[in-house]
């Protein structure tokens, strides 16, 4: 069973050591965990949103029975991404906005959080850095396509 990223997260923080917590994100190699981590730590990934949420609604359905999570809604982030090539120019900031909202109300609490912490630049995980996610998955770790 493939574990959502909030997870992860979470039981990623209960390593002890850099080792520990390499060989956890190894055990749990995901392209959206590869892209999150792309997206969190290259300066060059800029969000559309510049640290201004929109109110929504959280999701009060436990993890792993909501309709969707990050796995599945990851595809859809160059919406909200600066200069993205897909991001179609007529996109205004309004729809954007409710396309944001209509994301994160779908997925699970915890998922929703990291991926407004991940376009804050700063996922707020205890021990992990840019460093330990290149050691992790290799210095190229930064230019995953998004």
């Amino acid at each position: 069973m493939i574990l959502t990223i909030s997870e992860v997260f979470e039981r990623f923080e209960k390593a002890e050591t850099d080792a520990d917590r390499i060989n956890f994100l190894r055990a749990n190699n995901t392209k959206t965990l590869r892209k999150v981590l792309a997206c969190t730590f290259n300066p060059n990934i800029e969000f559309t949103t510049e640290g201004r949420w929109p109110n929504w609604k959280t999701s009060d359905v436990p993890t792993g029975v909501t309709y969707s999570d990050l796995h599945r809604e990851f595809d859809r982030m160059y919406l909200f991404i600066k200069n993205h090539p897909k991001r179609p120019p007529t996109l205004t900031e309004k729809r954007s906005n409710e396309l944001l909202i209509q994301m994160l109300e779908i997925m699970p609490h915890g998922d929703a959080v990291v991926m407004l912490n991940m376009m804050g630049k700063n996922l707020k995980v205890k021990g992990l850095t840019k460093e330990l996610a290149e050691a992790a998955f290799g210095p190229n770790i930064l230019n995953e396509s998004i």
